[in-house]
This record gives C-alpha cells, structure tokens and sequence, in this order.
C-alpha cells in the first residue's frame, strides 16, 4: 500500500499493507489517537485502497476512475459520516445496517468511515454489533476515535484495532519542510519543540469562516471585560459539535501564536490572526494563562466528540475565559 502524506506509524502501516496484500483485511478496523494524529488521513488511504481499480499492492494508485472519484471527494462506495449536532441514534444505525447489505455502486467493495464514533449512544452501538459481527464480504467499516474506552468493548473486541502514536522530531520536520518551505531552521526548531508530536495545525484546511468566529472571541479576552468574552463565545453557541471543534482549533492556533511573542520564540506565526491581535494577547495573558485558555479548549473539543450539548460546552468555556482574563 501507499501511504502518501501520512507520516510515522511504521509498524501501522507494514499491518495494512501485509493484510492488503495477503487478502486478509480486516472488515472492521478501529483506529484511535489523539486529536490531529492522522486518523482521518489514514482511514481516506485505506478507504481509496479498497475501491482502487489498478489491480496491484501499489494502492491507491490515484490513476484509476475510482481513485479519481475517492480523492475528489464523490465516490459512492466510500460513506464518510461525520458527527454533527446529533449523536448516531439507534434509528440512523439501523437504517445503515439496511444499506450496507447493498452491492456497491461502482467498485467492488463499499467502505464506512464513521468520524468520531464515540458519538454513537450506547443503544445504537448494540444495534450495530450484528452487522460487525457478520459483514457482507464487499463491506468494510473504518471507526475513529480517540480511545477504545469511549466504545462499548463488545465493539472494540469485534474490530482491528490500531493506535496510532505521536510522531517523532524527524517526521514532523518534513511535514514542515513540506508545507513551510521558506521556514528557517530555528522556525522549524520552535515548531517542533510546541507541536507536541502533532502537525494537523499544519494543513491548508483552515476556513475562514472558522477563522471569524474565533477573532471575536480572541479579541474579546484582550479586553477583559466579561460581557464581550460572554458575547463573544457565546455566538459560537449556534455551530454543531463539528464546526464548534473546529473553531477552537483556529482559537488554539491563535492562542499558539501570542505564547510564542511572549516567549520571544523565534518561530514564525501560524494563525490568520493579525499580527496586532497577537501582539496585544502577549501583553495580555502570560504562559500559565495560555496553557489554562489551551487546557480549557483541549476540554472542550474532547467533549464535542461526545454526546455533550453545545450550550454546556460554550457555558462552560465562557465561565473558564471569563475567570482566566479577570483573575
């Protein structure tokens, strides 16, 4: 198999290729790790592995119409299902279950990839364990999630399961190398040191729409006042679970950046944050308050991938914002 733009994991991906080859692949695999580890990356190359059309080990090919389909985002047979502000009901997972004795549209295999599938409640997880348990040979389920623990065992027993690590100094050097090709090699040193083994804050994917509801907020904490930090975050209150996460990660970005001017790091800025902004939150908050913003955003993006309200989570966020920029 090919493993392009995933990094590390070696002995991960030395598994798939060896099951893809000895036509022992799993038809249920469970891929866990932190936030931003590749999970999505890696479950998009298995699932273009399994429709590729070219006929060798060399997969994805990214030649062949179903590559082309897979890597444009519209093949049939590759059902990405995103959490949105609704868990997987009961209801929704038997109407899946209906759908996956279906023959494929196109290739010869049809792939689910379930994008935070701690989501799924309880009840809909033992509706989904009988076609877990007895697949038809053309289906394959890919589960992400950030631990086993957030599954029912009877679901982690019943898949493959891959826990993907932290990358090391080396392969995140060529990550950015990749996507920061001007950076100098203190740049790249500094980024290193604060990546924490984690390099998705790297990826062209950042959305100015998420951008804009971050600023607000952002710029409400530089001043202190209680009611614009409540205005502020409370306004991301009306997002679904997925579009809230992402958010927080521009706001963590932006949080990134002011603790860099602060440290007098030489590190290049990441954020789409005007340079003033991040400036005036250097001025602002000191380290012990950027890692308390960070630990409280690292909080509330864990509770996005359960089945957490939206308004619980930006009350609590305005409650822990409000204490950190008044102390």
């Amino acid at each position: 198999m090919r493993f392009d733009n995933f990094y590390g994991n070696d002995e991960t991906k030395e598994y798939l290729s060896s099951a893809f080859s000895r036509k022992a692949f799993p038809h249920a695999l469970l891929l866990t790790g932190a936030r931003g580890i590749g999970k999505r990356t890696l479950a998009d190359i298995i699932a273009r592995a399994l429709v590729c059309e070219c006929g060798t080990f060399s997969v994805p090919c990214g030649d062949c119409p179903s590559c082309k389909k897979a890597s444009n985002g519209f093949h049939p047979d590759i059902i990405k299902i995103d959490i949105d502000s609704s868990s997987y009901g009961v209801n929704y997972i038997r109407k899946l279950k209906l759908d996956a004795l279906i023959l494929p549209n196109d290739a010869e295999r049809k792939v689910y990839i379930f994008n935070n599938a701690e989501a799924m409640t309880h009840e809909a997880q033992d509706a989904f364990l009988k076609i877990l348990e007895e697949p038809p040979s053309f289906t394959f389920f890919i589960l992400l999630c950030s631990s086993p623990s957030d599954l029912l065992p009877t679901i982690v027993s019943r898949t493959a399961h891959i826990r993907l690590s932290r990358l090391c100094d080396g392969d995140i050097e060529k990550i950015i190398r990749k996507n920061l090709p001007d950076a100098t090699d203190t740049e790249v040193k500094e980024i290193i040191r604060t990546s924490d083994g984690v390099c998705s804050f790297l990826a062209k994917e950042a959305s100015d729409e998420f951008l804009s509801c971050a600023l607000p907020i952002a710029e409400a904490l530089v001043t202190r006042d209680e009611l614009k930090i409540f205005s502020a975050t409370n306004a991301i209150e009306k997002n679904d679970r997925a579009t809230l996460s992402k958010i927080l990660d521009e706001l963590t970005v932006i949080f990134r950046d002011a603790l860099i001017i602060s440290s007098s790091a030489e590190s290049r800025l990441l954020s789409g944050a005007s340079s003033n902004l991040s400036d005036a939150l250097a001025k602002t908050f000191d380290a012990s308050d950027f890692l308390a913003l960070t630990d409280e955003i690292a909080d509330a993006k864990n509770a996005c991938t359960r089945n957490v309200g939206v308004s619980h989570i930006t009350g609590k966020l305005i409650s822990k914002f409000t204490y950190i920029a008044t102390k």
